[in-house]
């Protein structure tokens, strides 16, 4: 590892300290180098607060020791007036003079940092350790440049991929110890996504019970209101539930439901399901860059079939049942040819506690 990427790994890890926080944002670290010593650091915390390399030039207390120093940052810095002014003016008027870069900014309104510090003078040099900046920010890239949250499927299942029993019910596959890892998936991903019939057959909560992770927004898929109004989502921040429904669905409940603090969402139904492409508009629009999606059956087939997976988490209890009279893990209709099937790449066996974790990623991008 040479200098370069060993300062520029530090600024990866001062990234991952706005893991959850930054949305819409990407996660940014910064640090600042003169001599071969750290001379400041900072991180990007929250949209709407000073970008990395904004907070990395405020830790320097004696400003004199800029002129000449080198920052490192895992991405581009913006060049736009937005909530904040543009890091890259910001560089410029402290007096570094050489910036190393990870990767290029895909957002389009912001970047053009790199060709605006060269024309200040500034030596730039970009792509160190390109490969996991992009790993880092994957959710930020896919908002960005396709237009859609990052979606994660988590499912747990029986080895033969069941995930209930006869009747549906669901409770309790897997152990305890996946459940608990379940957990801190919520609390990293901005939202939980289910199905309307996994409300009304499990009656979960679908909130985060780790301490020191926030809340996710949780979302509900639901053609037609069916939600019964005692269910037990409403029992705790009502506020973060958004129900994903029709125009043509019942107004009457929608304003009972709206005067309970739910939000309410409108998206288009086409072939007797909602439109993909408007579906992920509506959630980004809620700020809902990384969405984490618990089935059920019918939910996991509308997201493997319209191909808006990006990542996996599937648990495996070692357990066999029965599949007649219980739900597969993906409900839409099988291919014709097991060359058809999806396939998950960059697959990963982990043991948690008695039951398997498969993690993977899928080929996400439908042609356009």
């Amino acid at each position: 590892m040479n200098t370069d990427e060993f300062f520029m790994k530090r600024a990866i890890e001062l990234a991952k300290k706005g893991r959850g926080k930054t949305c819409p944002n990407p996660m940014v670290g910064a640090v600042i180098v003169k001599n071969g010593q750290i001379i400041g650091e900072g991180h990007h915390k929250k949209a709407g607060l000073p970008h990395a390399e904004v907070e990395a030039i405020n830790s320097v207390k004696d400003k004199t020791l800029l002129n000449g120093a080198t920052l490192y940052v895992n991405l581009e810095p913006c060049n736009h007036y937005g909530r904040t002014p543009p890091c890259s003016l910001a560089i410029i008027q402290s007096g570094i003079k050489r910036v190393v870069i990870a990767m290029r900014d895909v957002n389009e309104q912001a970047k053009g940092g790199i060709e605006r510090l060269k024309e200040a003078g500034i030596e730039v040099e970009v792509g160190v350790l390109e490969n996991e900046a992009k790993r880092l920010n994957e959710v930020f890239i896919e908002n960005i440049t396709y237009k859609k949250p990052f979606f994660t499927m988590k499912a747990a299942m029986f080895l033969n991929g069941c995930i209930s029993v006869k009747g549906g019910i669901s409770k309790w596959i897997t152990s305890e110890k996946s459940r608990r890892l379940v957990h801190r998936l919520r609390g990293l991903h901005n939202a939980v996504l289910v199905g309307i019939n996994t409300v009304i057959m499990d009656d979960p909560l679908l909130t985060c019970r780790i301490k020191g992770y926030r809340q996710p927004k949780r979302v509900v898929l639901d053609k037609n209101l069916k939600i019964p109004i005692t269910a037990n989502i409403f029992s705790k921040y009502p506020e973060n539930i958004y129900i994903i429904t029709s125009k043509a669905a019942d107004n009457a409940k929608k304003r009972v439901l709206e005067a309970m603090d739910v939000n309410i969402i409108e998206c288009k139904v086409r072939n007797g399901e909602f439109d993909p492409d408007e579906l992920s508009k509506k959630l980004l629009e809620n700020d809902i860059c990384s969405c984490l999606v618990e089935g059920g059956s019918r939910t996991h087939g509308y997201f493997l079939k319209h191909k808006l997976y990006n990542k996996a988490y599937l648990f495996y209890a070692p357990k066999i049942s029965g599949s007649y009279g219980a739900f597969n893990v993906a409900g839409f209709e099988a291919p014709k040819s097991p060359s058809d099937a999806i396939t998950l790449k960059e697959t990963v066996c982990k043991k948690i506690g008695e039951d398997l974790l498969i993690e993977g990623c899928f080929d996400v991008h439908r042609d356009s």
